[in-house]
């Protein structure tokens, strides 16, 4: 709906493509770039040094903006690799002017000429406007930070664009075109109405399209299709027009228009084309059957319209337009004309209802009686009724009286002279038995000898005489009793000899018989045992009664046993049943193996259990709750503990366990201890097992780390840790804490006297054992001169200090300054200062 091919691209801007519509377009070929040369000119693009942007393979597209608003589009090579670039601009003198082109957005990112592909390839493919994109050039080739985009522009109401597509790669292949923004192009809107509020009308009818396109210019061009079976088919002016349709269905209504500057744009709108009520004229005319299933009957029809010529289709098959010859009843047709239009009719022919007859018979008595009659009582076809006995001529009389046994004819007439012939038989008198008297009783229960026979007859003449073939002729007495099941038969003499032979066959009820449906019970000693009897047979209406005194057909809560059941029907007959319900054995459980638990304190105790009896397989548990496949339980604390078992069926069994430990290990570390930098603790490790292995750490600063009794000399506040380990692996710890007091005792002469009488010859600093050496030692003169410099001196030795030479040259007495700088064993470094006085 909508869609009109944009007209293939134009190489120069005066003829470039108007655009009416923001309509997505594919271009599939371009070639060449026009015949006016330099039009792109001098854009944004060329503002870079090198970046000679020409026209190579370019289609131009003008548009006026209609409705204010942002503008973007994506413009995508159908060569993936192509190197699109465009140039958008605004035309200040109008649509129809490409001088003094602004240009407000130029994209030449692509090709590096020269380069490899894989150098600029990031720089081809899809490009155009997009919302948030700040650039609104990138110059030729492939720069850094180029994305192929510039930013949206926003289009003024009434001011004229063009766009240039520049294919560089100049391939020959196109590109596809999507805008996307919030402002509009100028163009025309098409749109019309007609004269139907619901756009549905019959075949026939006529309706009326009236133009409703707008557009700010002029518009010159109609056309319109006004869809299959439209009469006229097509319109080349503004109407409006006057269609009618021969065909029903959806139509699809066209119209494209086109404005003087050559933009076209097309609307669909759809109708109904229906067949309606009144699209046949139909008349007919029946006939009805004269004479019940003569086949007189017939349908004549009569159908026009504009539409034949007509089709139809009859439910018993016929394809013609009448029907003759039929019998009454119900017919279908279904009507189809040209205009594919149907309608389905239903006929109903008519005509006398089909003769039924009720005939009563008097038998005349046996040895040739001529007592009998005839009574014939006739329905349906058309009364009144003639009959025409015997061939004695139509009378109403529909009695015929005073006849023997033997063959009757009669013809009977109703009213429309149609006639049927029947042909009665007539038999001498058989006894019959008085439906009202029930003749016979089956035995009660299967193999009882209590049936019956009473025969009791309805017609004759009494006295009557009975033959029971049972060996005793005939006889006065109408009844047996205590009768077993079998057939018997009887033979009944009227006083005029008439005779009646009937057979009565009793019948054992079926066999009353009990299944009994047995559910042992679960576990041994439970009582969820179940037994369902299922009755069958006898007389129904059975009654249960149970050996637990239960009186319905299911006795429940049943332990292990046998039980009885007597079951009765309806004829109080009998029969006892037994079942038995059984139970598993006992599940049984015992202790196996118990590892006791090696340590105090310690998950290692493992027990394993032992199933049997029940129904395997078995599942352990150690709390009753979580059951388990497997029969041993291990990291157990020390404790005592019920273990269960359960079998398949769930029956379960328990049994007591106890899991012991030693006792406790423990080691005393003794008590905190408090020192001075530089100097020694004791620290002893008193366990309560004697056969005990020692760690302690940290291992540093101790003498010896498996050792009961330790000498640990830290430097800085520590806590040492000892464990014991037993021989069993059990282990325990304990800690003190050493604390160490930063005390640092140093002393350095103020005076020393270097003559070499053995006697305070050197000059040093003496400190105790938390001093580790002299770092560094400085001597000054009084004027600040450096006249002894060492590092790394041992302390306490006056030998390896100053000797109070400078240079090799003895120093005279005088007072001199020193800087030394101490190290201690924790690290630290102190710096001292003060003056020395060399005396000679």
């Amino acid at each position: 709906n909508n869609f009109n091919q944009v007209p293939e691209p134009s190489g120069d801007c005066m003829t470039g493509v108007i655009l009416c519509d923001k309509s997505p377009f594919t271009v599939d070929f371009i070639n060449g770039v026009g015949n006016v040369s330099g039009e792109i000119g001098n854009t944004g693009c060329s503002a870079s040094p090198g970046c000679n942007f020409v026209e190579s393979s370019s289609s131009w597209y003008r548009w006026t903006c209609d409705q204010a608003g942002t503008l973007t589009f994506s413009l995508n090579p159908l060569n993936p690799i192509d190197d699109l670039d465009f140039v958008l601009y605004e035309l200040p003198g109008g649509l129809d002017d490409c001088n003094n082109k602004l240009n407000l957005r130029c994209m030449a990112s692509g090709e590096n000429v020269g380069a490899p592909l894989a150098e600029w390839i990031s720089c081809t493919g899809a490009t155009g406007l997009v919302a948030g994109d700040t650039d609104a050039t990138e110059f030729c080739g492939c720069q850094p930070g180029d994305n192929n985009f510039a930013g949206e522009i926003v289009m003024v109401p009434g001011r004229s664009y063009t766009l240039v597509i520049n294919n560089f790669s100049n391939s020959g292949s196109g590109f596809s075109v999507e805008f996307g923004g919030t402002g509009t192009f100028v163009g025309p809107t098409a749109a019309f109405t007609n004269d139907e509020s619901d756009n549905t009308l019959c075949i026939g009818e006529s309706i009326r399209f009236t133009d409703a396109s707008s557009f700010i210019g002029t518009i010159e061009e109609w056309e319109w299709d006004f869809g299959p079976g439209a009469i006229p088919a097509t319109a080349n002016t503004q109407g409006p027009h006057t269609v009618q349709y021969n065909r029903p269905g959806i139509k699809s209504i066209l119209l494209k228009v086109t404005t003087e500057r050559g933009c076209f744009i097309t609307t669909i709108d759809q109708i109904t084309v229906e067949c309606c009520d009144d699209h046949f004229d139909i008349s007919s005319l029946l006939t009805d059957e004269n004479c019940p299933g003569d086949e007189t009957g017939a349908i004549d029809l009569t159908v026009t319209n504009d539409y034949g010529p007509y089709e139809y289709t009859w439910d018993n098959m016929v394809l013609t337009e009448d029907q003759a010859n039929i019998s009454q009843g119900d017919y279908m047709v279904t009507i189809s004309d040209a205009a594919t239009c149907d309608t389905v009719l239903t006929f109903a022919v008519e005509g006398p209802a089909p003769f039924e007859y009720d005939t009563l018979v008097i038998m005349p008595t046996c040895n040739g009686g001529t007592d009998g009659a005839i009574t014939l009582v006739v329905s349906g076809g058309t009364p009144p009724y003639l009959y025409n006995w015997e061939n004695t001529g139509f009378t109403s009389n529909n009695t015929y009286a005073n006849i023997s046994q033997g063959d009757y004819t009669v013809v009977v007439q109703d009213q429309n002279g149609c006639e049927e012939t029947l042909v009665l038989p007539v038999t001498e008198l058989i006894l019959e038995l008085d439906p009202a008297v029930v003749a016979f009783t089956s035995p009660t229960c299967t193999g009882f000898s209590d049936g019956t026979i009473e025969v009791v007859i309805v017609n004759g003449l009494p006295p009557y005489q009975y033959d029971f073939n049972d060996g005793n002729g005939f006889v006065d007495e109408n009844a047996l009793a205590n009768l077993s099941a079998g057939l018997y038969t009887v033979e009944v003499l009227d006083a005029n000899l008439c005779r009646g032979f009937f057979e009565f066959e009793l019948v054992d009820p079926a066999p009353l018989e009990v299944v009994l449906q047995i559910e042992d019970t679960g576990c041994f000693g439970a009582d969820d045992g179940r037994i369902t009897a299922i009755a069958s047979g006898g007389t129904g209406d059975y009654l249960y009664n149970w050996s637990t005194g239960e009186t319905n057909e299911i006795a429940e809560n049943l332990v292990a046993g046998n039980y009885t059941l007597t079951v009765t029907d309806e004829n109080d007959c009998e029969l006892i049943v037994s079942g038995e319900v059984q139970q598993p054995a006992p599940v049984l459980i015992e202790v196996g193996d118990i590892t006791n638990v090696i340590c105090f304190g310690d998950a290692t105790g493992v027990v394993s259990v032992i199933g049997s009896g029940g129904v395997p397989p078995y599942t352990f548990s150690v709390d009753g709750t979580t059951f388990q496949a497997d029969s041993i339980f291990t990291d157990l604390p020390a404790g005592a503990y019920t273990f269960t078992v359960m079998d398949a069926e769930e029956c379960t069994a328990t049994v007591e366990g106890t899991v012991t430990q030693p006792a406790q290990l423990t080691v005393d570390a003794g008590a905190d201890q408090l020192i001075n930098l530089g100097f020694s603790a004791d620290l002893l490790a008193t366990p309560s097992d004697l056969m005990v292995s020692y760690t302690w750490s940290p291992a540093n600063s101790l003498n010896c780390d498996t050792c009961a009794a330790v000498v640990a000399s830290p430097v800085n506040n520590t806590t040492y840790e000892v464990t014991v380990t037993d021989q069993d692996g059990c282990t325990a710890t304990d800690s003190v804490r050493v604390l160490v007091v930063k005390d640092r005792p140093v002393y350095i002469p103020n005076v020393f006297s270097p003559n070499d009488d053995g006697v305070n010859d050197g000059f040093t600093a003496f400190a105790g054992p938390a001093a580790l050496e002299i770092e560094n030692m400085k001597i000054f003169d009084r004027w600040g001169e450096l006249v002894f410099d060492q590092s790394n001196l041992p302390l306490n030795n006056p030998l390896a200090g100053w000797d109070g030479t400078f240079e090799g040259q003895a120093m005279g007495s005088a007072v001199f300054v020193y800087l030394i700088d101490i190290r201690f064993i924790d690290g630290i470094v102190v710096q001292y200062a003060s003056d020395v006085t060399l005396l000679r």
